[in-house]
């Protein structure tokens, strides 16, 4: 008599335990796709070019457990009074170098001398998704988490993992002086901050002197509030600031660099740190949108390998081909920078924006 009630023999029954964990695996990877809710990007060879990571991700399991009772958020109390901070990494998954500044700031042994000092990984389900053979992909897994910060989080019956995140981090959010919310960006080039244009924003930014480039002004999708925009950093009368910071090309080694830097000088700025902190003969600009650039269909061609913070000396200048007419796209102003070009287009997306000093930029101009 058989004695195994699926009349399979030993051998079988474990080729089929294999075959079912084979297909557990195939199934879990194709709805861990489906909820990546990225849309399609439009490349051209100039995007490709783009695509090589120059390092491998942290791990960063080992922060997981935070100790603020929030998973991957760390807060040191130097029990001296002074202002509370926050340094903020991997909002966006695939913008990987934020996990290495945090991972060298947290192995440092960084602690404030007044104050308290939190660090955040922000999307750290997005950022264990990164892969290098797709690296623009996997900023979020379902929607935008530095675009949630308004109306999505009294939305109850919206459940997307990102605005679940940001409703834990809110409480915390809420009692930050001054936030530093480290990003990067598409394009090559030096760092650009990305300020509110109160006289707080302004007047901080202005010491923090390892970044080269600001900029203010109405931003596309200004209806979906950023972390930078939350509550009060976006209130004209309040002190407290928050800066966005891009610190370089998402995946060139250098930008760990530039942003580790930005985010020591940042602590030092706001008074987390021993004051090493004196407005440098330095160069900064500080400037406003004048002109958004957004093609049709997402469809754009430079006209040159353009890096952030290019100039553009005279009106009409060409910067490249929009839409499917591919319609010439020129400086609208004399003396203006092109700032932060977008190499992963998306319909209805931007392709960068012209801005010029905010001393030579009249409001009229600002769309």
């Amino acid at each position: 008599m058989n004695a195994d009630p699926f009349g399979l023999s030993a051998m079988s029954f474990l080729r089929c335990i294999d075959l079912y964990r084979t297909i557990c695996l195939f199934v879990k990877q194709i709805v861990l796709a489906g909820k990546t809710c990225m849309p399609t990007f439009v490349m051209d060879e100039l995007s490709k070019s783009y695509m090589q990571v120059e390092y491998a991700p942290v791990e960063i399991s080992a922060y997981e457990e935070g100790n603020s009772g929030i998973p991957f958020v760390w807060t040191f109390d130097s029990e001296r009074e002074g202002p509370h901070a926050m340094v903020c990494g991997i909002m966006h998954g695939n913008e990987i170098a934020g996990a290495a500044i945090l991972d060298r700031l947290m192995r440092s042994g960084l602690r404030p001398t007044r104050g308290k000092l939190t660090f955040c990984f922000g999307n750290p389900e997005a950022y264990e998704r990164f892969d290098t053979d797709e690296p623009y992909q996997h900023r979020y897994v379902d929607t935008d988490i530095n675009r949630v910060w308004g109306a999505e989080l009294h939305d109850e019956k919206n459940q997307d993992r990102e605005v679940l995140r940001a409703r834990r981090l809110r409480p915390l959010v809420e009692s930050v002086d001054y936030l530093l919310d480290i990003h990067t960006m598409q394009g090559r080039g030096e760092p650009v901050a990305l300020v509110q244009g109160k006289r707080a924003a302004l007047s901080l930014i202005s010491k923090i002197t390892k970044i080269p480039f600001v900029l203010t002004g109405k931003m596309h999708q200004a209806d979906r509030l950023r972390l930078r925009d939350f509550s009060q950093f976006g209130d004209p009368d309040s002190p407290a600031v928050a800066i966005q910071v891009e610190a370089g090309q998402h995946w060139e080694a250098g930008a760990i660099d530039e942003g580790e830097a930005i985010a020591l000088q940042f602590l030092e700025c706001v008074g987390i740190l021993d004051p090493n902190c004196t407005t440098s003969e330095q160069s900064q600009k500080q400037l406003e949108i004048v002109e958004i650039v957004l093609p049709e269909g997402g469809q754009f061609e430079y006209a040159d390998d353009f890096r952030n913070g290019t100039f553009f000396p005279k009106k009409g200048t060409l910067l490249g081909y929009a839409g499917p007419t591919r319609q010439e796209v020129r400086s609208p102003v004399d003396n203006c920078y092109f700032i932060m070009p977008v190499h992963f287009r998306l319909n209805g997306g931007s392709c960068g924006r012209f801005a010029r000093e905010i001393s030579n930029a009249p409001s009229d101009l600002i769309r």
